[in-house]
């Protein structure tokens, strides 16, 4: 068992069940303040430990008036009302006296069973990413929804009629009859013969050009059609020029 490790003391520390042992160890804190000569430095703590666990454990040896836990919560300074109670813990740790503590149930957990939850609260997985995903989404676009609702019912009261993006086959009257989609056939048809009158042919010199071009073509597919014609007429033989 250590004891003594150069300026340290070890202090022998044990559940009350005894089903767990650790060592502290202890070596008076010097410093300039007038509280040096009644504190008390103490390294490898455990991670349960804390300043309430430190004040029960050390006020055996005497009333402890501070206790300052370092960031790394793997040490601590413990400071005494009296000189007295320090060189009594250094007694009782060179005597290889071991103290009794009970621990509080810990509410979280520690070590490496802690870190594994911590990490999987960072990453919990595309299952879980997933879910708030889809969750975030369906408030979205119950907002949205509301918004445009809002919206549409500000534009009626103004006496606007709302032409929406509709899904699917497009509808031309709304509920009171007004035609808000696309155009009914027979009203395009009407349109369309309400036109201007017919433009001028041959106005520029290109539509003169492009007509007799056209023409042109158009006899040649023509000929050509007669030939083919006049070719199977021959082939069936019910071609007779005499």
């Amino acid at each position: 068992m250590p004891q003594k490790s150069s300026a340290y003391y070890a202090l022998q520390v044990q559940t009350a069940d005894a089903s767990s042992i650790r060592y502290l160890y202890l070596k008076p804190h010097t410093d300039s303040s007038e509280k040096a000569g009644a504190a008390l430095f103490v390294a490898g703590l455990g991670i349960t430990y804390d300043e309430s666990i430190l004040t029960e454990l050390f006020e055996i040896f005497g009333a402890v008036s501070q206790v300052a836990l370092h960031q790394s919560k793997t040490s601590a300074l413990v400071v005494f009302a009296s000189p007295s109670s320090l060189k009594k813990a250094l007694r009782t740790a060179a005597a290889n006296k071991a103290l009794t503590i009970t621990f509080k149930e810990p509410t979280e957990t520690f070590g490496l069973k802690g870190w594994v939850e911590q990490h999987k609260a960072k990453t919990p997985g595309n299952r879980v990413l997933q879910q708030q995903l889809d969750e975030w989404m369906t408030q979205w676009e119950a907002q949205e929804s509301q918004r445009q609702s809002a919206a549409a019912t500000d534009a009626a009261d103004e006496g606007w009629t709302v032409v929406t993006k509709q899904r699917g086959r497009k509808k031309n009257t709304d509920s009171g009859g007004t035609s808000v989609g696309s155009v009914a056939g027979a009203v395009a048809a009407a349109a369309k013969s309400r036109k201007s009158p017919k433009q001028l042919l041959d106005f520029y010199r290109f539509q003169a050009r492009d007509r007799r071009r056209d023409d042109v073509l158009e006899l040649q597919q023509q000929f050509e059609q007669d030939k083919k014609k006049i070719a199977d007429w021959k082939a069936s033989r019910r071609f007779k020029p005499y």
